[in-house]
């Protein structure tokens, strides 16, 4: 039966009451995994789905995975991450992984996570341990996983859109991508914008333009950049404009967030983010 359950293992929320029911001894310490998405939208619906067969036999013995949000409720992300904490320790594990599903490193990545992390922390006891990957985005899997998307549009020219950040650091890394894709980048926050962009290929001649959302999930942003493609489109009719899809909803996503928890767990050592250590938190965490 319990066999049975892990092959059932899915991502669930944080929220949930039967994040999972079993008991931990083969192991010690054991990881429990827990997704941190970008910014949460009420209206999002989780795409996770159960991780392929390859994945789930490396997995370690018996992992707990949820999931918690920055934004879009009422519990601060701190008290999420400590609350399933205290959850799984219950089942004997005494490590949390947090895996950041931000795409750009700005201040979401810099700033705000390590500090709700080491408030967590803080929260508590000293035997338990929070872990930090690298955030989504600066993957080199991910990054893969973007390209081999991509390579299948069939547009004249593919413009990747992505959200922006106050920090340039953070936009530099879509400018590579794009640079890596042999594709134009706009920003939704920032400039260059979309329109600027669109026109700017129009007057190169490019006639067929694929728009590639560099999101995870659908939400309040990516139904507004659906609405200003519409109106481009009415506003230049001599100009083919494909909107594709969030990465978010392919399911291979699901392989590279496994790959990128995997990965900490077995080559990073287990840092404690205790109250007295923000500043090697700092530092240290690149998340």
């Amino acid at each position: 039966m319990m066999r049975q359950q892990l092959e059932q293992l899915r991502f669930e929320s944080v929220q949930m009451s039967s994040l999972s029911q079993q008991t931990v001894n083969s192991l010690s310490p054991v990881s429990a995994y827990l997704n941190q998405p970008t910014q949460g939208s009420p209206l999002d619906e989780s795409p996770f789905r159960p991780i392929p067969v390859p994945y789930r036999l490396t997995l370690p013995p018996f992992p707990v995975v949820g999931t918690a949000t920055l934004e879009a409720t009422n519990i601060p992300l701190a008290q999420q991450i400590a609350g399933f904490a205290k959850r799984v320790m219950g089942q004997g594990i005494y490590r949390v992984v947090v895996v950041p599903l931000f795409l750009l490193e700005g201040v979401h990545v810099r700033e705000d996570l390590p500090q709700e992390i080491v408030t967590a922390q803080s929260l508590l006891p000293e035997a338990m341990q929070l872990v930090c990957t690298p955030h989504l985005g600066g993957y080199p899997s991910f990054k893969d996983f973007v390209i081999s998307r991509l390579a299948a549009t069939t547009a004249d020219r593919c413009l990747l859109l992505a959200h922006g950040s106050r920090r340039s650091a953070g936009n530099r890394g879509v400018q590579k991508l794009g640079n890596l894709l042999d594709a134009d980048v706009a920003f939704w926050a920032v400039p260059p914008d979309l329109e600027t962009q669109i026109i700017e290929l129009m007057q190169q001649g490019y006639q067929h333009i694929a728009i590639a959302p560099y999101f995870l999930f659908p939400g309040g942003i990516t139904d507004a950049i659906t609405r200003r493609t519409e109106d481009l489109a009415e506003r230049l009719p001599k100009l083919s404009l494909r909107l594709l899809t969030p990465l978010g909803m392919s399911a291979n996503l699901g392989k590279v967030v496994a790959e990128l928890a995997l990965n900490v767990t077995h080559s990073v050592s287990t840092q404690s983010w205790g109250r007295d250590r923000w500043q090697m938190a700092r530092n240290e965490i690149t998340a």
